[in-house]
């Protein structure tokens, strides 16, 4: 086993951290036990880090994917804000099982080829493509005329967000969000040579133009997550320097977000997000309580869930899993399922850990977070042996994994849609380790 000097110093930094943050909570007079469990699963993910490394030997894989949500998992153990809760046995029992599973199923081995489905050739596959994006041209000219203009140029109004998101043509508009897979989708066909370097450069700006008038985070993250892994697919990257600029872009975030607030408002950003996030203690940083703000409390909603589902025994049987399907055939609509508020994960945010236990209780949890590390592992074998198509798959499993702190984004119809319209698009280019 070869294992590098730099793998040892990525964990000697985690453990760093965490002994910091250690001391530095048992300083602010927070509970032993919850330091206890803060530290016991910040080591499960250092490990399953430190596992990933050696596993695949690259920093993007299955089970490293998992690893920032399990940081921010043991995070939440640290009770800073009076909406966090103890969680409680079932609550445990989900967050273990998920955790085990999801590890065990990501690192193991299989088979890597991908199904033969509509293989098409390349010009049915330029065709087809040209269709999508016509398509969504045209949804956005019909919403515009819906919305009474164009929303970029009206984006100094305060609800422009929520006054176009309540105008969305129905089924029609999953056209636009596929529009975060055009750029990759584009950059993939120039280097398959089905698409000039001029029709690639106007699908990029067509779908970019879009896509800015809508105020979708998640598109746009999808965007950067596969337009990336499409570069990295064809070309080669300096690992470094892209972490180094990661790092610079969040600190950069939070700074322009730390000056708005402060020009903003009387009270200073650090204030304001602690009482957002219900935190008394005036010791916690703005970092501290944005993690509370949108991590911790998180988990406290996941355990609100179970604990609730658990007092009607309630099961989906699905109604979670496939959402996708019961809102294609209208199944809410006409009443034939109906959703219960406090069990709504979409609007509560509960982590994506709650719609498996929901449908199927902990059997559900079991089986459904063992496909999430089953299609990880699959997807990833089959970037790492150059099948195109596994591009856009690998990203998609990427982006619900890291937004799995939030909602589960397995279970949306454009996610299907995305896999669905890639099978289609990209299914069947040589694969070009066989040709060496």
């Amino acid at each position: 086993m070869n294992i590098s000097s730099s793998l040892f110093r990525e964990i000697g930094i985690c453990l760093l951290v965490g002994l910091l943050l250690t001391y530095r909570y048992i300083n602010l007079g927070v509970d032993h036990t919850q330091v206890l469990y803060f530290s016991s699963y910040y080591s499960i993910a250092t490990f399953a880090f430190f596992l990933s490394r050696i596993r695949f030997k690259s920093p993007i894989n299955p089970i490293s994917l998992f690893v920032p949500f399990l940081f921010l998992l043991s995070y939440s153990f640290i009770q800073l804000s009076d909406e966090q809760v103890t969680y409680s046995i079932n609550t445990f029992l989900v967050i273990n099982i998920s955790i085990v599973i999801y590890i065990l199923f990501a690192s193991l081995s299989y088979s890597y080829k991908p199904v033969k489905l509509f293989i098409l050739d390349n010009n049915l596959k330029r065709i087809f493509f040209y269709f999508i994006c016509i398509m969504a041209f045209l949804t956005f000219v019909a919403e515009c005329l819906i919305f009474g203009y164009i929303p970029i140029l009206n984006f100094s109004g305060l609800d422009v967000y929520n006054e176009t998101n309540a105008k969305l043509i129905p089924f029609l508009h999953y056209f636009i969000t596929l529009m975060g897979f055009i750029p990759a989708w584009a950059y993939i066909y120039l280097k398959e040579t089905v698409i000039s370097k001029r029709e690639y450069r106007f699908f990029v700006f067509i779908s970019l133009l879009i896509l800015f008038n809508y105020l979708s985070k998640q598109t746009f993250l999808l965007l950067g997550l596969s337009f990336f892994m499409s570069y990295s697919f064809y070309n080669k990257l300096n690992l470094m320097f892209l972490f180094k600029s990661i790092i610079a872009i969040v600190i950069l975030f939070f700074f322009i977000g730390y000056l708005r607030l402060d020009s903003e408002m009387s009270i200073s950003a650090a204030e304001y997000f602690r009482a957002v996030s219900g935190i008394k203690n005036d010791n916690v940083s703005l970092f501290e309580a944005v993690f509370v703000e949108y991590s911790s409390k998180r988990f406290s909603v996941l355990d609100e869930m179970v604990n609730f589902s658990n007092k009607m025994g309630y099961l989906g049987f699905g109604t979670y899993t496939f959402r996708p399907l019961t809102s294609l055939f209208f199944m809410e609509k006409l009443n034939v399922i109906q959703r219960i508020p406090e069990l709504d994960s979409e609007r509560r945010v509960g982590t994506f850990l709650i719609d498996p236990y929901l449908d199927y209780g902990l059997m559900g949890v079991f089986v459904i977070i063992s496909l999430y590390g089953y299609l990880a592992s699959r997807y990833f074998s089959q970037f790492k042996e150059k099948y195109p198509e596994a591009i856009i798959k690998f990203s998609i499993i990427l982006f619900c994994i890291l937004m799995g702190m939030f909602v589960n984004y397995f279970n949306t119809m454009f996610i299907w849609l995305g896999l669905l319209f890639n099978k289609i698009l990209i299914s069947g280019f040589q694969n070009k380790k066989l040709e060496l």
